[in-house]
């Protein structure tokens, strides 16, 4: 099946029954969920397809420094949110999250050093991570926010692939977990059902983290001797073992 054709189905889908899920079981969980490899994992094949297998590998260095970003996002945009509206606190947390992108490669760390500083770092920020005030309030929704996110979420992994060639795998990498479903998540929970929503939802997504992260890192060891698929697979299983016990935990 032609790649391009596979961007545009697959990934709307996916998304589409991601946010079904989030419905479904809240905000809590719906961050969980949301931080679950749906947009890195296929970024990941994608680059693995359509550059090589030592493309992704070499990517996943990149990544962890994307990762460190997306979570100064999203304790910016949890702050900044209790005071701001959707706007304001997303453009705050894009300029944190490009500054810490930017620190952490030039400081090119190695991937031995970056997987525990990730690790170390989402604790931290749960630690001091911003509390609701109170009780989630409202259940609006916009009748076409899930179109809205899979077109957003497509269009974001047909440029980052498109661009990989031209970006090499290390900004590859880095732009691989770019918060744009977690913008996507941030937003309508904010807008629809306010502060507390949003900062319920950033908090389960960063709880996530530590099963997403290792996910990826464990790409480094497993591709090498593994088929993708295989690869793919057992880190999918510990990616949603750790989910569950941190979610029991946190």
């Amino acid at each position: 099946m032609n790649l391009l054709l596979i961007k545009v189905t697959i990934i709307p889908a996916v998304i589409a029954l991601v946010t079904l899920a989030i419905r479904k079981w809240g905000n809590k969980i719906g961050g969980l969920i949301g931080s679950m490899p749906w947009t890195a994992g296929p970024i990941l094949l994608f680059f693995i397809l359509e550059q090589g297998k030592e493309f992704g590998i070499h990517s996943i260095q990149g990544v962890m420094t994307g990762i460190l970003a997306l979570i100064s996002f999203c304790l910016s945009y949890s702050a900044f949110s209790r005071k701001l509206s959707w706007l304001p606190t997303l453009l705050l947390a894009y300029v944190i999250y490009t500054i810490t992108a930017l620190l952490f490669n030039y400081l090119q760390l190695d991937l031995l050093v970056s997987y525990p500083l990730v690790i170390v770092s989402v604790l931290l920020a749960l630690r001091f991570f911003p509390k609701p005030t109170g009780q989630v309030t409202g259940t609006r929704r916009l009748p076409f926010d899930i179109p809205i996110r899979m077109t957003v979420a497509t269009v974001f992994v047909l440029v980052i692939t498109g661009l990989a060639s031209v970006l090499g795998p290390n900004w590859s990498g880095i732009l691989t977990p770019f918060p744009i479903m977690t913008s996507v998540l941030a937003i309508f929970s904010h807008t629809l059902q306010g502060s507390n929503a949003a900062i319920t939802t950033l908090r389960g997504l960063v709880i996530g983290l530590l099963g997403f992260t290792t996910f990826l890192f464990l790409q480094a060891f497993l591709l090498p001797e593994f088929s993708v698929a295989l690869s793919f697979g057992l880190a999918f299983i510990v990616n949603t073992f750790i989910n569950v016990v941190a979610s029991r935990v946190w």
